[in-house]
């Protein structure tokens, strides 16, 4: 319930503006900034429906390709965050924010390969790793990208509920 009166919030002040500024959804840059926000904010689904919105409207923008991945791995579906890794890179294949998500991305579908072998079982939710795994060097924190940022500010992934320890706190 919380996250729902966050999320309306967030809505009403990006659909009246602050300030009496308007701001223009049609454009795939502030669909990107209000994506990177409600990402902040552990809104992922949100920010899959903004990155989604700021492909639409330019296709051609790498970046947004690679904030769509991360929200993808954001909400589990890696099948699609492996699609939109691939065209981030096909996009800007020179781009090091893009490069060093993918290899975190393939160092984690290497680690449930592993986990499956010695289990028997496949990880809950984990597809096949992709086919052409980079080389992950030092695994950065995500960086999800707002068009004018320069470097792009860092968002934590994803990150499972934390369990309670074993006989409850005093």
């Amino acid at each position: 319930m919380r996250r729902a009166s966050v999320l309306l919030a967030l809505i009403v002040i990006i659909l009246t503006g602050c300030g009496h500024r308007r701001i223009d959804l049609s454009r795939s840059s502030t669909q990107m900034n209000v994506g990177v926000d409600a990402a902040k904010m552990n809104l992922w689904r949100e920010a899959l429906f903004r990155f989604q919105r700021a492909v639409q409207i330019d296709p051609a923008n790498a970046m947004a390709q690679n904030n769509l991945a991360v929200a993808y791995e954001g909400i589990g579906e890696f099948e699609k965050a492996r699609t939109a890794y691939a065209e981030a890179l096909k996009l800007d294949r020179g781009n090091p924010y893009i490069q060093k998500n993918y290899s975190r991305f393939v160092e984690f579908y290497s680690r449930n390969k592993k986990r499956e072998k010695k289990t028997g079982e496949p990880a809950e939710g984990a597809p096949p790793p992709p086919a052409a795994a980079a080389k992950p060097d030092d695994l950065p924190v995500i960086p999800l990208v707002r068009p004018e940022d320069k470097p792009p500010p860092t968002v934590p992934p994803p990150q499972p509920p934390a369990s309670k320890p074993p006989g409850g706190s005093r």
